[in-house]
């Protein structure tokens, strides 16, 4: 196989993997808001499938660099494609828990509706944007998807500060749900990381949008 057709197969899977992580956090996030544990159980199934594609992507990327020697773009592509593939794990290990606590817990279907939707639209229309900026492998695109983890991070936020309210006036704090819509925010921090790789395959340089 020539080096551009392997690439071409190379660039294919990664989008494969991206688009079923983004299907996972959807359902997951999905699962949450309703508390179908139906849902949740598929989201965790599906977690493998996940784990594949980031291993058949590291193993085509190490065999393409032991054996073809790219250059160039083609390198950067390899090697951020490696890292990108990392990330996209994270978020699909991520996407994993959250059906986890969806199938253990017994929370009140109605007590964080409007937060997680609120978390979960943000995510996903982040990672979107993320997705796009990948298949173009277009900086300007990139930078602008990286900015909009600050919206994110600003939800976030907001939940905690209501929380704290509940705290003080119900003598409750829901521990357990933080740490799950923390889950939501750290994909987001990783969704960033992939920005910065996409930044370095097209461009060749190294930014950290920390």
């Amino acid at each position: 196989m020539r080096i551009e057709d392997k690439m071409i197969d190379f660039e294919s899977e990664l989008l494969e993997m991206a688009s079923r992580v983004r299907k996972s956090m959807s359902q997951a996030i999905e699962a949450l808001n309703t508390h179908d544990k139906e849902l949740a159980l598929h989201v965790i199934e599906r977690d493998d499938q996940v784990n594949y594609y980031d291993e058949s992507i590291n193993d085509s990327a190490i065999q393409t660099l032991s054996l073809m020697q790219p250059v160039a773009r083609d390198l950067r592509l390899l090697v951020g494609g490696i890292k990108i593939a990392t990330d996209l794990e994270r978020i699909g290990d991520y996407a994993k828990n959250i059906g986890r606590f969806v199938i253990k817990s017994n929370v009140d279907k109605e007590f964080l509706n409007e937060e997680i939707t609120e978390l979960g639209n943000i995510f996903l229309d982040n990672f979107d944007n993320v997705i796009e900026a990948l298949k173009a492998l277009n900086v300007k695109q990139a930078y602008a998807a990286a900015e909009l983890d600050d919206n994110l991070d600003e939800a976030f936020a907001k939940v905690m500060m209501k929380f704290v309210d509940i705290a003080e006036k119900e003598g409750r704090f829901p521990i357990e749900t933080t740490g799950i819509l923390r889950n939501i925010e750290r994909a987001g921090d990783h969704a960033k990381n992939i920005c910065e790789q996409i930044i370095y395959i097209a461009k060749g340089q190294h930014v950290d949008f920390g």
